[in-house]
């Protein structure tokens, strides 16, 4: 069976703990977890909130593995050394370098439907703007979320839908199509190259006073 590597941070983290815990669920074995700390602090936080938070009293990454059977390591991922064919998943880290993602396979779970949402905030973008809702996994490379896409599912809005009812499926299917990607890996891949360089930026508060509202709008079409 290929290895499955996942990036992640060595801090309680919501879609590390989901996604180690699939993984385990169906059966993966060769998995190695490799974490480093998290640099990155929030200077404004949104208005909306709309991705899940840690509501549950989770373990560590490190006592996760310990107690799935997994390996651990904590580590800078520029000195990661693994064969050529392990598969990563990515559930958290900074910036990469050009040498790692030419070197490895990484698969990215992103909470938009690529090429019509790319950036941050996609589902509140897609909202907004009345692009398609949904999820995309591929391969990081050149394109910011684009290039090589190993699956894309539209998320559809339902009359008894909520907001954060839709936001909640988003983020269940990133978790399960990040680990859905292992099978599919080795299967023919659409390549999307972006039409615009341009992707979306965290939404501005203005905008975000609208997103109920238009939310209604696009649930009542």
């Amino acid at each position: 069976m290929k290895k499955i590597a996942v990036l992640t941070y060595n801090q309680p983290h919501r879609k590390t703990y989901d996604t180690i815990c699939l993984l385990k669920a169906k059966g993966y074995e060769n998995v190695v977890v490799y974490a480093q700390e998290m640099t990155y602090t929030k200077k404004k936080y949104p208005l909306i909130k709309h991705r899940p938070e840690l509501n549950m009293n989770i373990p560590v990454p490190k006592e996760m593995c310990r107690n799935f059977g997994y390996d651990y390591q904590e580590i800078m991922f520029a000195d990661i050394q693994e064969p050529n064919d392990t598969l990563f998943l990515l559930c958290g880290a900074g910036l990469l370098p050009d040498s790692f993602l030419s070197k490895y396979k990484i698969v990215n779970s992103h909470p938009g439907y690529i090429p019509y949402a790319r950036g941050l905030d996609s589902y509140k973008w897609s909202i907004y703007n009345d692009l398609p809702i949904g999820v995309s996994t591929h391969l990081l490379g050149k394109y910011v979320d684009a290039g090589e896409i190993i699956e894309r599912r539209e998320i559809k809005v339902e009359q008894w839908d909520t907001f954060h009812s839709v936001a909640q499926r988003v983020y269940e299917n990133e978790i399960d199509m990040l680990v859905h990607a292992i099978e599919l890996i080795d299967e023919p891949h659409e390549f999307i190259v972006p039409e615009k360089e341009e992707f979306f930026k965290r939404m501005p508060e203005e905008k975000e006073k609208e997103l109920f509202k238009k939310f209604e709008e696009r649930k009542n079409i």
